[in-house]
């Protein structure tokens, strides 16, 4: 259905919309809509059903096969059209249309051909009087229930016990037997052997707030030098020395692994401890080796612990299971035998259902058959087979999407946006835009537990997401079955007969014979991670979507033919030394997404402006823009715009956007540039006009002495529609005062904001903006006076973070005041807010609260993460633990218990005590 559809919808605009230049194939156009819409019908039912009969599979397989290449046909049709009409002069004219009509003739025999090929299909399946019987529907509402149960899914059902006897283990004995000792987790997958480790991560180390030279210098050779691995565990074992460490490597599969991994880290006399995750027991002993008694094996939960972990999965309360569900949830139990992945996965299928002993019974029946069939797979992924088939047809092809992705990949959320776009996998729906539904897919896949969310933002949106391994096994056989996906990682893999989407992920000798055969020439996705190179772009001649990932071998003759590939629609370059884009990119009329963000690349040839369709530019800081970008008129989104390099006419251009509505400014402008008013004043005009219209994310940053001052009374009309505001100095604060415009963002859900000092009225300011959910705060000065936030105002606020002097940012503000308050919280403020962040002088606290002081902290009742910097200076050691004490006091009288992290700041500068 994932080929079908687009099809259809391309098939159905080209006979509205391009009727008139349809000369000679306009009746075997309709045709074929005819035919396949009927198709498409049976396709839809079949879709839902979990198995099918080998006439079926192959019926469908030659259908999907021949979309295909419909879809590629159509495609070349399009490029044509209207193609006489793009040349200027007589005789290029002459010349064009005589191109264009060998190409029609040439579309025309490959559409005729495709007719006799949907007739025979049509045929086959009345030949053979295959059975399109309609199966059960399964198409479901997303629980609303669900994205609260995900905010705390790392948190597993008796992983406090689990926890304890790992303290216990690696903190014995640390006096007495201080060499390095190794501890490896062991069990099959799924048990949560990661979760467990990283939640012992979390709860043994916090981040400390500054860096030693050693740590920087190690981490610019990581980052900025490409190593060998002898020179990795060379600068490792520098690193670590004299050090006392915690390293936790999970997920190691070989003997060999061990052997080489563990060479990084020296054995020294300083209590270090090693912590590894394997599924595999021998592994687990050699890692540990000659200490067995150091092999945690991990258990499945019993039946108590399962039935709360799935229980509250599905309404949130242990007890809340109705007595008629008792008997079909102990049968789907016993089938999950205890494995935390199987019981959260089939957990948050059946909240997706009708509580009703009908549809659990469903469910368990589906188990059963899955655990019966395909033995060689694990107990968990034969149960997540079970939730793959309840997908519906638009959810299963943006799953098994995700297998083009290496193993613990993090996938950015707006990657993914704009790839299955690119790639057609996204349906119109009325009166909502494709990356909206594409967020929707997204959020669905979460709630199905399909796929892990990584880092939460403040409206509830993941960051990224990633795929558990178990899952990546399944969607990897399962794209292979359905050629979906053909994926080269040095293992040995029979490439399809025709390739559509290829990842590839490491060199290997199969990639050579891959170049000497034709299959390249139907690939739609090329998909490359890591140091790989292709021989030719010119190999890929229906590319659509050409996305390579921390690649540093490719240099910028390898792309010189990427305007060649005229129906590409996503380009995403993260190659560290391509430095230059060919002129002929405005050939890409299809050209949707252009990420140029992770390259060398300091200027765009004229040509980008030529591309009409462009939605999406993604490039560094520094980057030219040429003239004429006011011709991109469907762009969206712009980041970064390095307001310096520009021309002021480009600056001035950027008005004429009238689609933006995600926009990151760079601004350097001081004395040093020519015509700095003249910048200005483009800036403020082009703002204004992008203010007016579609704008709804702004992003502005400034480095060295600048400051946007300029903005802060000059913005008239305001912003009106603007929902997240994202405004910050890297060395000084952007502005001296908040900008009296902000009090008249309606919208605003977001607002980061650095500037030189808050006051009581700017406080208020904020508390009045009624869709306010997060407020970040950097100044460069302690307020004169305590800010009380009143319960009055942020009746949405979920984080807030308040941080004098910038630090959090790593912002260079070195002035310092001896009358530094903070913030005070009355009974009733922020009744919503769930993450609080700020920062306090210990001394000035007692000196100004008394030792009882709490800040209110304790009213905030809704609050479930707290951390705090406490600022040293001039303080006294005992102010200082005062001060920890009476916040955690406060935090011991809130219902939700949050997780606390207290660190101390400038520590080096307390008062130092005699004796």
């Amino acid at each position: 259905m994932g080929v079908m559809n687009p099809l259809l919808s391309r098939l159905s605009n080209i006979l509205v919309k391009e009727y008139a230049q349809l000369r000679g194939v306009r009746r075997q156009i309709a045709f074929l809509w005819d035919e396949l819409n009927s198709m498409s019908a049976a396709l839809e039912m079949l879709s839902e059903a979990e198995e099918e009969n080998p006439q079926v599979k192959e019926w469908m397989c030659q259908l999907r096969e021949l979309s295909y290449d419909m879809e590629d046909c159509i495609e070349i049709f399009m490029l044509h059209l209207g193609h006489d009409e793009t040349c200027a002069g007589f005789i290029h004219r002459i010349t064009s249309k005589v191109i264009t009509l060998k190409a029609r003739l040439h579309v025309a025999n490959r559409i005729n051909e495709l007719k006799e090929r949907v007739l025979e299909v049509s045929d086959r399946r009345k030949r053979y009087e295959i059975n399109l019987s309609d199966p059960c529907s399964n198409s479901v509402v997303i629980d609303p229930r669900l994205p609260a149960l995900f905010d705390e899914a790392d948190k597993l059902v008796g992983i406090d016990i689990q926890m304890h006897r790992l303290v216990k283990w690696l903190t014995s004995g640390t006096d007495l037997h201080p060499q390095r000792k190794v501890l490896s987790i062991v069990g099959f997958g799924g048990l949560g052997k990661t979760t467990l480790a990283n939640q012992f991560l979390k709860s043994s180390t916090s981040i400390a707030d500054d860096q030693n030279q050693d740590t920087v210098k190690m981490q610019e050779n990581l980052y900025l030098r490409k190593l060998e691995y002898p020179q990795l565990v060379s600068m490792n074992r520098d690193y670590l020395r004299n050090k006392r460490y915690l390293v936790i490597i999970d997920d190691i599969w070989s003997k060999q692994s061990w052997k080489q991994i563990q060479c990084a880290f020296p054995d020294n006399s300083n209590a270090s401890r090693i912590m590894t995750t394997t599924r595999i027991e021998e592994v687990a002993k050699f890692c540990c080796f000659p200490h067995n008694e150091y092999v945690y094996p991990m258990k499945p939960l019993d039946s108590n612990d399962s039935k709360r972990l799935f229980v509250e999965r599905i309404f949130n309360d242990k007890d809340a299971c109705p007595l008629e569900l008792n008997e079909v949830t102990d049968d789907i139990l016993r089938k999950c035998q205890g494995l935390p992945l199987a019981l959260v996965n089939i957990a948050s299928l059946l909240a997706t259902k009708p509580t009703t002993k009908h549809e659990w019974e469903r469910v368990r029946n589906s188990l059963g058959s899955a655990l019966e069939q395909d033995h060689e797979l694990e107990v968990v992924q034969r149960i997540l087979f079970v939730s793959y088939y309840d997908l519906p047809h638009y959810l299963k092809i943006c799953l098994l999407d995700l297998s083009i992705f290496p193993e613990d990949n993090e996938i950015a959320r707006s990657h993914l946006i704009r790839r299955w776009i690119a790639e057609g996998y996204i349906a119109e729906q009325r009166g909502q835009c494709l990356a909206d539904t594409a967020e929707n897919y997204i959020s669905e896949l979460i709630n199905r537990n399909m796929i892990e969310p990584v880092d939460i933002d403040y409206s509830g949106r993941p960051r990224a997401c990633r795929v558990h391994d178990i899952m990546l096994d399944l969607i990897i056989s399962l794209s292979s079955k359905e050629n979906f996906v053909t994926i080269m990682d040095g293992r040995k893999l029979a490439p399809a007969n025709k390739i559509r989407r290829l990842s590839l992920q490491g060199y290997s000798e199969e990639q050579k014979l891959l170049h000497r055969t034709n299959s390249l020439s139907h690939v739609r996705s090329l998909n490359i991670f890591g140091d790989v190179k292709v021989s030719s772009l010119l190999d890929f001649q229906v590319l659509r979507v050409l996305n390579v990932q921390n690649c540093s071998i490719l240099e910028d003759d390898d792309i010189e033919n990427i305007g060649q590939l005229t129906h590409l629609r996503y380009l995403n370059l993260d190659c560290s030394n391509i430095r230059t884009i060919p002129r002929q990119i405005g050939k890409l009329q299809h050209l949707q997404t252009l990420d140029l963000m992770l390259t060398k690349i300091e200027e765009l040839p004229a040509a980008v402006a030529q591309l009409r369709q462009l939605v999406c530019l993604l490039v560094r800081r520094g980057v030219r823009l040429p003239n004429g970008i006011s011709n991109m008129r469907a762009l969206q989104e712009l980041s970064v715009f390095d307001v310096g390099r520009n021309s002021t006419d480009v600056v001035h251009e950027l008005g004429s956007l009238s689609k933006l509505n995600v926009l990151f400014i760079h601004c350097h402008l001081d004395d040093a540039i020519s015509d700095e008013g003249r910048y200005k004043k483009s800036l403020i005009s082009s703002l204004r006009m992008l203010g007016e219209r579609n704008l709804r994310c702004l992003r502005i940053e400034t480095e060295t002495g600048s400051t946007m001052d300029f903005l802060v009374d000059s913005w008239c009309p305001p912003p009106h529609h603007l929902q997240m505001l994202d405004m910050f100095g890297l060395v000084v604060p952007i502005f001296s005062r908040l900008p009296k415009w902000i009090s008249s963002l309606y919208e605003l859900t977001f607002l980061e904001i650095s500037i030189k000092r808050v006051g009581s009225k700017d406080v208020q300011a904020l508390a009045d903006l009624p869709a306010l959910i997060c407020v970040k705060i950097y100044t460069k000065e302690y307020p004169h006076d305590t800010l009380t936030i009143s319960a009055d105002g942020f009746q949405c606020l979920k984080e807030f973070w308040f941080f004098p002097r910038g630090d959090e940012m790593g912002l260079m503000y070195l002035e310092r005041k001896n009358d530094r308050q903070s913030l005070m919280f009355q009974a009733g403020a922020m009744p919503r807010l769930e993450r609080l962040r700020f920062r306090f002088s210990a001394h000035d606290a007692l000196s100004t609260h008394n030792i009882d002081f709490d800040f209110g902290i304790s009213h905030l009742s809704s609050l479930k993460h707290l951390l705090v910097r406490i600022d040293c200076q001039d303080a006294r050691t005992w102010e200082v633990e005062a001060a920890e004490a009476a916040v955690r006091n406060a935090v011991a009288l809130l219902p939700n218990h949050p997780t606390t992290d207290m660190h101390r700041w400038l520590e080096e500068e307390m008062v130092k005590e005699e004796g």
